[in-house]
């Protein structure tokens, strides 16, 4: 059984609603900086200028590269969010109950958490369904 499911658009939304608030705070941090010039010694606020402007190229940087929530199923586990889990590796399933979102509980007792949110609502319910019926 090989079954494949995307993200929906809203996700690249989100996306991009990220990268304008990070440009955004890069801009206000900078303006802010500015207005302290007066204050604070000139090496210090090119110090500060640079830590933060390399924080914000990292994190666009990881928010580009990221790739959509996706699952891809097999036949003995799932692919999501580049971490292949094991049917086998699974003690229980919690389903999603009231706008939370489901949990897979490992043999471990380490809890993983499903963000089946950007996903449409039949495409939910079908991974859940999945999910629970193929746990050993």
């Amino acid at each position: 059984m090989h079954k494949e499911f995307k993200a929906t658009y809203l996700y690249i939304i989100k996306a991009v609603m990220l990268f304008a608030a990070v440009i955004t705070s890069f801009l206000v941090f900078n303006f802010i900086m500015m207005l302290l010039n007066a204050i604070i010694p000139i090496w210090l606020f090119y110090t500060l200028n640079v830590i933060f402007a390399l924080f914000t190229l990292l994190f666009l940087f990881m928010q580009l590269t990221a790739k959509k929530p996706g699952f891809i199923f097999y036949e003995n586990g799932f692919k999501y969010k580049r971490k292949n889990i094991q049917y086998s590796d699974i003690k229980s399933f919690i389903p999603a109950q009231g706008g939370s979102e489901p949990e897979v509980v490992f043999h471990d007792n380490n809890t993983h958490v499903l963000e089946l949110s950007w996903f449409l609502h039949k495409d939910r319910q079908e991974i859940e369904q999945i999910i629970a019926t193929n746990i050993k």
